[in-house]
């Protein structure tokens, strides 16, 4: 299981649950909840049981900008791409 978890600047986060493929759109859909915040960072969680805290965390750059421009109200909403989808 993989999960996306955003960290806002004031400490606050959010998570979703990772689906391949679908990243920005599934990040757009959750943070248009929170525009005018600022995202410090975005990681991807994945379960590792060889770990004591069982999760292990993977800085997401490529989600990270993105997430930024979201919450500063820039490309809210779902890409054209997903709208065909549906």
């Amino acid at each position: 299981m993989r999960r996306l978890v955003v960290r806002f600047r004031d400490g606050t986060r959010t998570s979703l649950d990772l689906v391949e493929g679908q990243e920005r759109e599934e990040l757009a859909r959750r943070l248009r909840h929170f525009v005018g915040r600022e995202v410090a960072e975005v990681l991807e969680q994945a379960y590792d049981p060889r770990l004591p805290t069982r999760f292990r965390y993977a800085r997401r750059e490529d989600l990270e900008a993105y997430a930024k421009d979201v919450c500063a109200g820039k490309g809210v909403g779902v890409s054209d791409e997903a709208k065909k989808a549906r």
